[in-house]
């Protein structure tokens, strides 16, 4: 049986960090990029779908839509007052405590979907990680078997890589 490696491709340019994505894309291999500054290109070469954050925020939304009108709904219930001759459950008066209470849960499950997705906190040190990649180099870590460590060894370097490393696990 043989040990799972990660070979480290580490690059100088943008356009040499895109060829070896699509490299690593087309031999389906399990990869992570590492950036030193945001860049859409590298986003939309890994991740081309819509993320899945949206349907936290839309649970969370719904959500905090029905516990504000039921907290105020069973508030009323709990202790009736009439004014004014209304009814004891006055669905206009309970559109602020709904409203509300949607965009706190809406917000809250978008944070704990960014923090789901996003895999944070990852307490574990990263294999594949770099110093260099803070700084001003491109990164490209490709999980692969050990008979595959070659062949990404040569995809990387033909993608313009300046140095690839070998490294156990991912």
């Amino acid at each position: 049986m043989s040990s799972y490696k990660a070979v480290v491709g580490i690059f100088d340019y943008l356009d040499d960090t895109l060829t070896a994505i699509k490299a690593a894309k087309d031999g389906s291999y399990d990869y992570r990029v590492y950036s030193p500054v945001p860049r859409p290109e590298i986003e939309e070469a890994t991740l081309p779908g819509k993320s899945n954050v949206r349907l936290f925020t839309m649970t969370g939304a719904i959500t905090g839509c029905c516990f504000g009108f039921a907290l105020s709904i069973l508030c009323s219930l709990d202790y009736p007052m009439r004014v004014s001759a209304k009814d004891i459950i006055s669905v206009p008066a309970f559109f602020v405590p709904g409203y509300e209470c949607t965009i706190l849960f809406g917000g809250l499950a978008t944070l704990a979907g960014l923090l789901y997705f996003c895999k944070i906190p990852d307490l574990l040190r990263k294999v594949g990680y770099d110093p260099r990649f803070s700084d001003d180099k491109f990164g490209v870590v490709v999980g692969c078997n050990g008979e595959q460590v070659e062949d990404v060894k040569n995809a990387l370097t033909k993608s313009g890589a300046i140095e690839v490393q070998v490294r156990e696990g991912l």
